[in-house]
This record gives structure tokens, sequence and C-alpha cells, in this order.
């Protein structure tokens, strides 16, 4: 059995290749259709993911264009979303490096000055038919990932959220490296995020009321903290998830070689410090759910090694994990898209971790590199971003996709996907894989680990 490009991909109910790079969200409505919103659209599924309407759009009672990254279910027919307001316009197609070094410029200064863009809720009470006026979430500059709220069991939606501080740009933005990889004899950039002069942390709201009205959690900012008064590191992008009632798990991004995570046993009203998980990742964002079939806990992220990151296989690899004793032990590793065959990759040390082939602007000295981590290769994909969602018997995945490939007669490389402003009529820059429950438990009826309740018992003489 092959786990390239993922592990028994004949059991997928269906795979929609889609123009939504990492933007989509679901929810699933009173009657059993599935709501999704994606780039300011909604459209729906009667049939489990398998078809969809044609795409459509809304207006709140403001006349805001309703456009969000995270849906939710609330009661009756109700159903909510995040997104923001303030947002400058999107990416135009065809957009050229000038212009979009001149666009991110100042959406970075308004960021800086406190006037970009804020989270807002926005809530339907007819299945999304109409929705009403958005309510403030959170400050400026305060932003969430895509797909990242829940309704907890008590009722309460509780949402992680993240902001970064700090300039910018380095004591020389024309001196930044960057990192690469020659593909077909050329070199291609890998990965973004390596050399960002930024620090992150990350805290969570909540709403009691379904919405209407917001609080943070009491006990202040979520950060990594390597060593007591020193040495600190950043997060970004969580995502989590309820595993038990009023018990709450959170994984975060780092630039460490894992995700780290963090424990509320109280609803998320306090958290404890990021800690450590045991999953190895790129500096790129997991998805954690609850599958309410079972109770259990599944993750969805970009496992790459220690190894795979030096040689600058970043985000080659999207890997699924189940835990089954609520986040301590996890079991059934297997891949989602991957360019690998392993499934599952220890962690390395916590430590920083780039890829090696780190390239300067010409007029700086060339870095010393570690010749081990120094190879060419003949093909070169990127997938991340991935968001999960699971329903009584079907879990949905979305990921980006992107590709390069030579050109038939020109020295350069083509790449298929990537951001909205870059796509060609007829290509697509993201994927939708419908997975049976059974396919994350190696293709078997889910069932309980009679192990583990008393794994971590005292051994009996």
């Amino acid at each position: 059995m092959s786990n390239v490009p993922m592990t028994r991909p004949e059991e997928m109910l269906i795979e929609h290749k889609t123009r939504y790079f990492t933007s989509s969200t679901f929810a699933e409505l009173d009657d059993g259709r599935i709501l999704r919103q994606a780039y300011g659209e909604f459209s729906t599924s009667e049939d489990g993911g398998i078809t969809w309407s044609e795409p459509f759009q809304r207006w709140d009672t403001e006349g805001n264009l309703v456009d969000g990254h995270a849906l939710v279910k609330l009661s009756g027919r109700g159903v909510g979303l995040v997104g923001k307001l303030g947002k400058p316009p999107a990416a135009p197609y065809g957009e050229t490096r000038e212009q979009k070094t001149k666009r991110l410029a100042k959406l970075r200064a308004a960021r800086a000055k406190g006037t970009g863009p804020y989270l807002v809720f926005w809530r339907s009470d007819d299945a999304g038919e109409t929705w009403e006026a958005p309510v403030r979430i959170a400050p400026n500059g305060v932003g969430s990932f895509d797909n990242s709220i829940v309704r907890t069991s008590s009722g309460r939606l509780l949402m992680p959220v993240e902001y970064g501080i700090g300039q910018r740009h380095g004591f020389d933005p024309s001196k930044k490296p960057t990192t690469g990889r020659i593909v077909d004899g050329q070199f291609l950039g890998v990965s973004g995020h390596y050399f960002d002069p930024l620090f992150g942390a990350v805290y969570s709201v909540y709403s009691d009321d379904e919405g209407r009205t917001w609080d943070r959690n009491e006990d202040g900012d979520l950060i990594i903290m390597l060593d007591w008064s020193t040495t600190y590191s950043y997060v970004f992008e969580p995502t989590l998830a309820e595993a038990a009632p009023g018990v709450i798990l959170m994984v975060m991004r780092t630039g460490l070689g894992r995700l780290f995570q963090a424990w509320s046993h109280d609803d998320g009203q306090t958290w404890t410090r990021p800690q450590p998980s045991p999953f190895a990742a790129s500096t790129t964002p997991g998805a954690i759910c609850s599958l309410p079939s079972t109770g259990h806990l599944l993750l969805i992220w970009n496992q790459e090694g220690e190894e795979e990151v030096k040689l600058g296989l970043s985000r080659t690899c999207v890997s699924a994990a189940i835990s089954r004793n609520g986040g301590s032990v996890w079991e059934f590793f297997q891949n989602v898209e991957s360019m690998h065959e392993r499934t599952r990759v220890e962690p390395p040390p916590i430590r920083p971790l780039r890829p090696e082939e780190m390239v300067f602007q010409p007029g700086i000295a060339a870095p010393e590199r570690d010749p081990r981590y120094i190879r060419e290769g003949d093909f070169f994909g990127r997938w991340s971003y991935p968001t999960v969602t699971a329903f009584e018997d079907r879990v949905f995945i979305t990921h980006s996709y992107t590709t390069f490939e030579p050109h038939p007669t020109k020295a350069e490389m083509v790449q298929r996907g990537g951001p909205r402003s870059m796509l060609k009529p007829g290509d697509f820059n993201g994927k939708l894989k419908v997975l049976p429950i059974s396919w994350f438990y190696g293709g078997k009826e889910p069932a309980d680990n009679p192990f583990l309740p008393r794994a971590l018992d005292p051994a009996v003489p």
C-alpha cells in the first residue's frame, strides 16, 4: 500500500478541486443541509458534500457583504459567522510584485496604527438567508484562523485569536534572507515566514449568549516561555476542540519544529501555558476537532520532520491522527496529501527550525550551509492551511494545493495554484476531501481502545 499522495484514497467519498485556497468553513443546518462560506460566497449541499449548489452572496441589515472564515451552528435555525470588517480590497488578478509590496505596506501601516481590520460576528436566525448587523469581537489587529470557532457542550461559543507585535521589517529589509530549493535545476522559494521580525501571542474569546456579546479569557495572553524571564517564542494561528465537557485543547503554530498545545479545564476561562505537543511540524498551523459520533479528537496538520524542513520540503505532507483518550495518546497516523511514504515523524528537539538552503540579495556574503541538506529535486508541491469539520458519519478536510512544473520550452517553472490573484482559467488552488469516519481509524469501524483507560495506572506486581 502506498501513502503517496494519500493513504487509501479509494475510501474517499469524493474530492473536489476548488478555487477557495485556504478559506472554506462549514456548518450543518437544522434541516441536514451543509452550509459553506468561502471568499464571500455561500453554497449548500443536500447530500453530505457530494454535490454543491451554485454560489450565492448575502448582505446584512447594514449593507455589509457577509464574508467570513468561521461558521458555527447556533440553536434552532440559527447560524453564526466570524469575519472581518475594515479589510482592504482583495489582491487583483495579475498583481505585480511592486503593487503587492505597496498594498501590503499600506495594510501593515494600518495595523501598526491600530486602524486595521477587526473581527466581527454575524448572526442569522433563518439558516443563513438573512443576517443581522455584525457585533465586534476584538480590537483592531486581532485575527483568527479559518474554521476555528466551536460551540462547547455548555452552549458557549469559544474561539482562539492571535495578534502580532513588533516592526514589520528587520534591520534592513533589503538584506533579509530567503529559503528555497533547486527543482529541475531552478531555484524555488519553498515557504515564507522563516525570517518574520514579529512576536505573536494568542488568547481566547467567548460568548454565552450566542454571539450577541463577547468577552475574553481571564488569565492573559498565551506565549511560549522556554526559560523563565529570558527566552520566549511566538505562537500563531490557534485552533481548538472540546476534549470533554469543559476541557478544551488548543493547538498553535510555532517555528520550533512542532505544534504547541494549551489546555483549559474551565471552558476557556483560563489556560495552561503553551506546552510542546508530540507533533512534528514546519512553520504551519494545524486544525483540530472533536468527532461527534465517537467523542475522539482528530488533528489535521502539516507533519514534516527536522530533516524534511531542512531539505526545503516544508508544507509537503498534510497528515491526520486520532486521540481516543482525550489528547495524550495519538494513533492512526495517515497521510491526507503527501509527497512522502512515511505516515509518522517524531518531532525534533525544541529549537528554531528552517530550511538549510538560505540565500541573500546580491552583494551579501553567502552563508555557510550544511551540505547534507542541499539537494535538488524534480518536483515540488505545497499544500497547507488545513481545515477540518466533522459530521456524524463523515469529515470534510480542506487544504491549499500548489504545484510547480518545468515549462516545456522555457527555462522557467510553471506554478499551478497559489493565491486567487495568480489563478488562470481552469486552475484550482485547493481541495475539499470528503472522507468517511472509518478512514481515520485505519479503514475500520470506529471503536475505543480498551487498553487506554488503564494505560497510566500503576503497574501491578
